[in-house]
């Protein structure tokens, strides 16, 4: 008893034996304020549907269009019985009509491919009889009868391909027609959270841009999107706060049905999804004065369909898994999109062009000191934004169709510390686009064979370029012969990269006169000189 006063009340004296502090300590438990390392059980997440609100992100209502139509309308079978503890945050809600047409995609375009496809390898299958029956000395009757066969198999097909067509939404189908809005409209009505007022809602977008930066959960992994629309990248915060908020408010446990399944949200261990980030469940626990919070994805909220009564089809299963495993696929960049980046960024006189071309030309990887040389920055300079000018426009991009949804990112920071970026790679994708199929050691070190110049002959074009008071030269390679007195390396005609390389004696002498090459032109053999 004696030991048990001491443990649960502690009094602090003074010199003269006063008591100046005394405090109740009450003794904690295992998850005594570490309530997010609690792993919840089956029963948990059951009782939790039947009690809890539930809020669905907008990546789960844009999969409807994805699914099938039985998959959609037992996921929508579900939502229905959540009844008015289902809630639609205004920011999900607004990413699902931004994002609408390009869920839908052109399934017009889709029909056309797979229709030309079939019928062209239909006429190559009847070719291809016909040739080995004329090999063989088969009987017409007999060719006849095969090529009747091939034809009826490639119809049968053709036709399930129209018989689908129907189930289809395009981008043109008036709302009233649409199966996935017209279903969506009558579950949500009165269940879309509104808008806070602009000074709260302002407050909520600087607190969840705050937290990408100190990458806290959810959303810090979307730092890419920072200037695709005026929320920037905090999409996933606004979402994720206004559903606490809410349920709060209710005082109800909250379950958040999501398909996004980084680690921005997910508390995994290797390749197992254990539940929420602990830093969400520890502050909604906290907000929340012990509510508990849970994260579902629609194949983990269709697996448990029958807690509420609600019988799914097994293939609805599949086909969520389907599209989940689908969305997970990340895209490869084209040479096409990777041109038209580079053509914009010159455009828009945005030093991150240089880089990809540097890194490029390195291998893959750029160091932060090789990015402060090229662009001209001073140590005191933060790389932070540096990559929103590429997201912008890939993003941009992607919008258009010329780009994959997803992509891996064209300039990825690299943060060995997890503060300070040590440098930036791209995409061995778009390092083989931009160096063809030489190695950069090849026409890095070209111009020091050829003709016997290294990089002392080179001096005349710094020398030239330092008495320059023009802060951007444009220059054919012809102006650059005649500086240099001999001609260019043979890389410099046939190879981009060449020119964005401070490693080769030409882009020694630019980058020692306080110059960088830019907007370089092979075709017209022209470049423009900017001052770094």
């Amino acid at each position: 008893m004696i030991l048990a006063g001491l443990l649960s009340k502690w009094a602090f004296a003074d010199l003269d034996g006063r008591a100046s502090y005394h405090e109740e300590a009450l003794l904690a438990g295992l998850f005594d304020g570490f309530e997010g390392y609690r792993v919840l059980t089956d029963v948990d997440v059951d009782s939790a549907l039947k009690v809890a609100l539930v809020a669905v992100d907008a990546n789960v209502l844009l999969n409807l269009y994805r699914y099938n139509a039985r998959t959609t309308n037992d996921l929508l079978a579900i939502f229905e019985r959540f009844g008015d503890r289902l809630a639609v945050p205004h920011q999900a809600m607004l990413e699902f009509h931004r994002n609408r047409l390009a869920a839908i995609g052109n399934p017009d375009a889709a029909v056309q491919e797979v229709r030309a496809a079939l019928q062209k390898n239909q006429r190559s299958t009847s070719d291809a009889l016909a040739r080995w029956a004329k090999q063989v000395a088969l009987a017409e009757a007999d060719l006849t009868r095969l090529q009747g066969d091939v034809s009826k198999v490639f119809e049968e097909v053709l036709d399930a391909i129209g018989r689908a067509e129907p189930d289809r939404v395009h981008a043109a189908t008036p709302a009233t027609e649409d199966r996935v809005l017209t279903r969506l409209g009558a579950l949500v009505e009165g269940k879309v959270l509104p808008r806070p007022k602009d000074d709260v809602w302002s407050q909520w977008i600087t607190e969840g841009k705050q937290r990408v930066e100190d990458q806290r959960p959810p959303g810090y992994l979307d730092a890419d999107k920072e200037d695709e629309n005026p929320e920037g990248a905090a999409g996933d915060y606004l979402v994720y706060w206004q559903a606490c908020q809410e349920a709060i408010q209710r005082q109800l446990d909250l379950v958040i049905i999501t398909g996004d399944e980084k680690e921005d949200w997910w508390w995994r261990h290797r390749s197992v999804v254990i539940g929420p980030r602990h830093e969400m469940t520890k502050e909604f626990f906290d907000l929340s004065n012990g509510r508990q919070l849970f994260l579902l994805r629609p194949h983990d909220l269709l697996l448990r369909s029958a807690t509420l009564n609600v019988q799914v089809s097994p293939d609805s299963l599949e086909d969520a898994g389907r599209v989940q495993q689908e969305l997970d696929q990340v895209g490869t960049w084209t040479p096409e999109a990777v041109t038209q980046l580079l053509v914009r960024l010159d455009a828009e006189g945005q030093p991150q062009a240089d880089v990809i071309r540097e890194a490029a030309a390195l291998g893959g990887t750029i160091s932060r000191e090789d990015v402060y040389g090229l662009c001209g920055y001073s140590d005191e300079r933060m790389l932070r934004g540096f990559t929103r000018p590429t997201s912008r426009i890939t993003a941009d991009l992607q919008r258009a169709g010329r780009l994959p949804d997803p992509v891996t990112p064209i300039l990825k920071p690299l943060y060995p510390d997890g503060v300070r970026a040590s440098g930036f790679r791209v995409p061995a994708e778009v390092v083989a686009i931009l160096r063809g199929s030489t190695s950069s050691s090849s026409f890095d070190s070209d111009a020091d064979i050829e003709a016997g110049h290294t990089a002392s002959n080179y001096r005349p074009l710094t020398d030239w370029l330092k008495a320059e008071a023009a802060d951007a030269v444009p220059l054919t390679f012809a102006d650059l012969e005649d500086v240099l007195g001999f001609p260019l390396a043979s890389s410099a005609r046939s190879h981009l990269p060449y020119w964005y390389s401070v490693r080769n004696p030409l882009g020694k002498a630019i980058a020692a006169g306080g110059f960088k090459a830019s907007a370089v032109n092979l075709r017209s053999e022209t470049v423009k000189l900017i001052r770094r």
